[in-house]
């Protein structure tokens, strides 16, 4: 039990829904799209093994200040077997404009994570262990910090972020000895969205990340957006794994995104995959175009403004002649 808490400590879930919410990959990219935005999510990892990891997330930002400031929050419940972690987190983004096209963006946030292990629901551990101490769910607390730095220049973004910026080490309650420890993780990644036709485009992304103590983690995707509406794609995570990524904009702001990861080695091929699903909505949009991005002076569905010439009386210039 022990050896588990130690490395589920150190081990946050993962996500492929970032390529349709950017958000859930760093907040740094809150108004990347220009619009507010909320996302509810589940996921559900190993299907085969009884007792696997259960995921429920909600984000959500929106814009306090001429599209300048951005405030966001997101929370989620892990669950697997007698393991669980809550976490909380409140963000806050600076978009500065740097050039026509050219943007970059500041953000920090703080998080709070509570750690449990139900005793009640264990085989073959005695109650009375001093260990213990009689308890039925063993609790620990920690808070952390990150900030990141993201920039975007026409249909291409780079950044990185650290979204555990302290490494911290909080005893459970009632277990002093024992520790829910966090360790700092980087975040570096790029995308860049191609023009292929009047009707397609091809969103390419990388994602990398390392903690302490943990092997690194890397992302390679390429999704096709079709009519600037719908999308299918494919991902690849050096973990073993491949996700197939089918989604669409259903209408008014609400969108719907379906994700299946592949074992492809090892354990990972005989444990079932891992299943996600969420559920989105852009304020304040309508159309279909989900895809542009919200520039200033912009309608409503990402149309811009249209101007016509006023035609002005021309200046005629005189010459008198001096009498």
């Amino acid at each position: 039990m022990v050896m588990s808490m130690s490395s589920f400590a150190q081990q946050f879930p993962l996500t492929s829904q970032y390529l349709i919410n950017p958000y859930a990959l760093t907040p740094t990219l809150a108004g990347s799209t220009g619009y507010p935005e909320a996302f509810m999510g589940y996921r559900t990892d190993l299907v085969g093994v009884s007792g696997s990891p259960r995921t429920f997330r909600g984000s959500g930002f929106g814009s306090i200040y001429q599209d300048k400031m951005w405030i966001g929050g997101e929370i989620y419940m892990d669950k697997t077997d007698i393991l669980s972690l809550f976490k909380a987190q409140l963000s806050y983004t600076y978009k500065l404009q740097l050039e026509n096209e050219q943007f970059l963006s500041f953000g920090v946030w703080a998080s709070f994570y509570q750690n449990s292990v139900n005793i009640d629901n264990t085989i073959g551990i005695d109650p009375n262990d001093p260990l213990i101490n009689g308890a039925s769910k063993l609790n620990s607390t920690a808070f952390n910090t990150g900030f990141g730095i993201n920039y975007n220049w026409k249909d291409l973004n780079v950044g990185f972020s650290f979204p555990t910026l302290f490494t911290t080490k909080e005893e459970y309650t009632l277990n002093q000895g024992y520790y829910l420890r966090l360790q700092r993780e980087m975040l570096v990644y790029g995308s860049y969205m191609f023009h292929l036709h009047q009707d397609w485009k091809l969103q390419a992304y990388v994602v990398y990340r390392k903690m302490r103590n943990e092997p690194m983690s890397v992302d390679i995707s390429l999704m096709a957006i079709y009519l600037n509406r719908f999308w299918l794609g494919t991902l690849y995570r050096n973990s073993n794994a491949i996700a197939i990524n089918v989604g669409g904009h259903i209408y008014n702001g609400f969108t719907l995104n379906y994700s299946y990861d592949i074992g492809i080695g090892g354990i990972h091929s005989h444990t079932g995959g891992a299943h996600e699903i969420s559920l989105g909505y852009r304020f304040k949009f309508s159309g279909n175009d989900y895809f542009d991005k919200k520039t200033s002076g912009s309608k409503r569905g990402g149309k811009a403004k249209q101007y016509r010439d006023l035609p002005y009386p021309q200046v005629q210039e005189y010459n008198y002649k001096k009498k």
